[in-house]
């Protein structure tokens, strides 16, 4: 093609035809520079696509945590829900001074238990190693930059209590230990995946008239269950943020992959 154009040249020079020949030589320019600029267009275009595909990626990854996440929420707060029920009850039962019973021995040792969120977070790591402006939505990449760094960090350790002395452990930790005792008439097997298995003894309450006109007992399980509910409405806030989120990934998605 170029010896094609230069021969043209030649031959209009040689025939001393000027005028031909700038013409000539304006409309190779011009034809050059539109190759030039179709071939950039078409390297943008491509870099375009790549970008947006990495995009897409992303937030496929993003979305994907999330969802593990929010699972891991909503059966922790089903988990809390159940112990928030079942802790009313027993605060009920004790004013009332109900009779010992199993369903009251199971109500106490489940009120002081609490359970550790632990976020899936590796496609935001993986992103904020990338360069968090991938994402070209701004509202949205703030808002999923708060949700990873600001709500799902504080699943970690809710409300400060983790080492709060009004942690939900702690505070029912004590009385545990002051009011339960082995049971030497129940022993019972006890079966590991990995190893033998173990004669244990089942645990029961005793001194039960002091357990039922305990007040401080009764305090610390009314803290502990207020401090549940707390953490019942944070993290169920936390479902809601990751909802909303999930659902600007998926119009994001739709666009990406028109």
């Amino acid at each position: 093609m170029i010896k094609f154009f230069r021969k043209i040249r030649f031959e209009l020079m040689e025939k001393n035809k000027t005028g031909k020949y700038l013409k000539y030589a304006i409309g190779e320019i011009v034809l050059v520079v539109i190759g030039i600029l179709i071939a950039l267009q078409i390297n943008n275009w491509n870099e375009h696509r790549k970008v947006q595909k990495l995009e897409a990626q992303i937030y496929t990854e993003l979305k994907s945590d999330l969802l593990q996440t929010r699972n891991e929420i909503k059966k922790t707060i089903s988990k809390h829900k159940n112990i928030f029920k079942s802790s009313q009850q027993l605060i009920t039962d004790i004013y009332n001074k109900k009779s010992n019973s199993q369903t009251i021995y199971e109500s106490f040792t489940n009120s002081s238990a609490d359970f550790q969120i632990i976020p899936k977070t590796s496609a935001f790591e993986n992103l904020k190693n990338i360069g968090l402006n991938t994402l070209s939505n701004d509202s949205l990449r703030i808002t999923i930059t708060n949700l990873f760094q600001l709500k799902l960090k504080r699943l970690d350790d809710e409300l400060g209590m983790k080492q709060a002395e009004f942690n939900m452990t702690k505070l029912i930790q004590p009385f545990l230990f002051k009011y339960l005792i082995a049971d030497y008439s129940q022993p019972t097997k006890y079966g590991f995946k990995h190893s033998d298995s173990i004669s244990i003894y089942k645990l029961r309450i005793n001194d039960y008239d002091k357990f039922l006109n305990d007040n401080d007992l009764l305090k610390n399980l009314q803290l502990s269950l207020f401090n549940r509910g707390r953490k019942i409405d944070e993290e169920t806030e936390t479902i809601n943020s990751i909802d909303n989120v999930i659902n600007g990934i998926e119009e994001e998605l739709e666009k990406l992959n028109k």
